[in-house]
C-alpha cells in the first residue's frame, strides 16, 4: 500500500501548482515521514547491521 500511495503522489506532482494538490502533497509527505519513523521503530535491525 505504501508503494501505491507513493505512486499516487508521483502522479500528482505535475499538478502541484493547483493549491489543493500542493496541500495534499505537503500532508502526504509529512505522513510518509511519520510512517517511515514508525516502521523503523517496529522493524528489528538486520543481523550484522550497524547500530545507530
Amino acid at each position: 500500500m505504501v508503494r501505491q500511495l507513493d505512486g499516487l503522489s508521483r502522479r500528482m506532482e505535475p499538478h502541484a501548482a493547483y493549491w489543493p494538490v500542493r496541500e495534499y502533497l505537503a500532508h502526504f509527505d509529512d505522513a510518509r515521514r511519520a510512517r517511515t519513523l514508525l516502521l523503523a521503530d517496529i522493524i528489528p535491525p538486520s543481523p550484522g547491521g550497524t547500530p545507530v
